[in-house]
């Protein structure tokens, strides 16, 4: 396996000094025609012990560098909240949330509600309640984003409708204005039986994938007209083990993995990529641990070219201890597939259990995952500031998924973080690695003067050295000292006070040079 050593900034998204506004469970989305606006969305607590949230969403502008976060949603009459982020783009540049509208008391599902922004996240409109179920859950948004493509511009929903003990759907091939499900069917059609936390991707040419995870098995249908009808359901990969008590322990009615107290479960993650590519991954248990297993097609969904229930993402697995477990998956324009993961367990020998944010990508069509990279820059502790699962202690939430999303800027991760000692997000790409070098200021020192040249709006991730160079020759002695400090002007944001003294008795010319090792 081939190592590939990039660099990832972690972005500190959201500050909050209240431990009750923990925050997880996230999607991320990247603007199709504008790959510096992204838009994310988490759960947003208000009372983590009693389970009580609603939704946030954040955008930047600048490909991640700063962040804004919305105002709140905003809810109907009888609503508590709204649950389970998923985000999609249409083709006039809208961006919609789904998200699943709840009651107050323990599990008062409402239905589908959709939310749409037009100025790329920032403000959100009412919602649009599409559809109404005690036993909605778990939905997925995708967008049709290639102009080539005979339906440039549909959005497409997929989730749980328990109370039917069905996969529901629904499409907008009008911005938005409208919702309706196959055929001339109102929202919340079927496309089969049994299904768990459904994922929808689109490829190039349009045609619409859904899977869903059906007990041992792996369900896939597809649509080749827009939505207006979908293939039988047939079984992808059948025999894997998902994340399920037996054999994990569920003291709260979750399972939970070793040495953790937070809920896991095995969703199955998909994407379009290249051709008639399509990936799937899952988190599965047969080793006796949580492992990431994936499996492939390279001719739309006719035959699958792994084994019939799959492969592991990295052979050898992650090691002792460790767990891997929520993988997503994203494609980029290059044809590239990236599968993140959390991996859970001891860093040291003797330490405790923690959380890193690997991704592996796949160069060859989702054959392979050869290149593997760290996200994160340091683990995270996922027993910090967690809420109680649907209020009971014995299990913690730290999201039932978290963010990836890819485009012409590289892969986009965002994930639930707690180093700052609260539930906070942090956004991850990878940097480009430089060095490049330039002079940021010139002048002429008074002798012994000290003057701070000051520069700001350098971006909190860069990585920056600074080497000031006297520029009149005084050959014998030291012509200047200096000393950096840092200012963390804003959240994302620094000022460099870089001082510098004439130590001679007689004007000197300096240069401010610096060197930037990876933007």
């Amino acid at each position: 396996m081939r190592q590939r050593f990039d660099v990832y900034c972690n972005t500190q998204v959201t500050f909050d000094a209240n431990p009750a506004n923990a925050r997880s469970e996230s999607a991320i989305s990247v603007n199709p025609f504008n790959a510096a606006n992204i838009v994310g969305a988490s759960k947003r607590f208000t009372n983590p012990q009693t389970y009580d949230f609603s939704l946030a969403a954040y955008a930047s502008f600048d490909g991640g560098t700063s962040w804004v976060e919305a105002p709140a949603f905003g809810l109907q009459p009888g609503w508590a909240g709204i649950s389970d982020p998923t985000l999609a783009w249409d083709d006039a540049g809208n961006v919609y949330l789904a998200g699943l509208a709840f009651g107050a008391g323990a599990n008062t599902l409402i239905g589908m509600a959709i939310y749409k922004s037009s100025d790329g996240g920032q403000t959100w409109s009412s919602p649009n309640l599409i559809h109404t179920s005690s036993g909605d859950d778990k939905q997925w948004l995708a967008g049709d984003n290639n102009q080539g493509s005979p339906h440039f511009g549909n959005v497409y929903l997929v989730w749980d409708d328990l109370a039917a003990g069905i996969c529901a759907f629904a499409r907008t091939t009008d911005n938005g204005a409208t919702w309706h499900g196959t055929g001339a069917q109102p929202p919340g059609s079927s496309l089969g039986q049994f299904s768990f936390s459904p994922q929808i991707s689109v490829a190039a040419d349009g045609t619409v994938y859904v899977v869903w995870v059906a007990g041992s098995q792996i369900i896939f249908v597809k649509s080749t007209d827009g939505g207006a009808s979908f293939t039988s359901p047939v079984a992808a990969v059948a025999g894997i083990t998902p994340l399920s008590s037996p054999p994990l322990p569920a003291p709260g009615g979750f399972p939970e993995l070793p040495g953790g107290n937070f809920r896991v479960l095995t969703i199955a993650a998909l994407v379009a990529g290249a051709g008639g590519t399509i990936a799937l991954s899952w988190a599965d248990y047969r080793e006796g641990a949580s492992r990431i297993y994936y499996a492939y097609s390279h001719n739309r969904g006719a035959t699958w070219l792994s084994a019939p229930s799959g492969q592991p993402l990295l052979p050898g697995g992650a090691g002792s201890g460790q767990h891997d477990f929520h993988s997503q998956l994203a494609a980029l324009p290059n044809g590239e597939i990236g599968c993140a993961f959390y991996r859970f367990g001891p860093k040291w020998t003797g330490g405790p259990p923690l959380i890193d944010v690997i991704l592996a990508t796949s160069t060859d069509n989702g054959v392979s995952y050869s290149q593997v990279d760290g996200v994160t820059d340091r683990a995270w502790d996922p027993t910090i500031d967690a809420p109680w699962s649907h209020g009971d202690s014995s299990t913690t939430f730290i999201g039932d998924y978290f963010g990836l999303a890819g485009s012409a800027n590289g892969f986009s991760v965002f994930w639930t973080d707690t180093r700052t000692g609260i539930q906070e997000m942090f956004y991850g790409s990878a940097q480009r690695v430089g060095p490049w070098f330039g002079v940021q200021w010139s002048d002429d020192m008074p002798p012994h003067a000290v003057i701070d040249y000051y520069t700001w709006g350098w971006p909190a991730c860069w990585d920056v050295v600074w080497a000031p160079m006297a520029t009149s020759p005084q050959p014998g002695n030291a012509e200047i000292s200096w000393k950096v400090q840092v200012e963390r002007s804003t959240p994302y944001f620094l000022t460099y006070h870089i001082i510098i003294t004439n130590l001679t008795d007689a004007p000197v010319g300096v240069e401010g040079r610096y060197a930037v090792l990876a933007a």
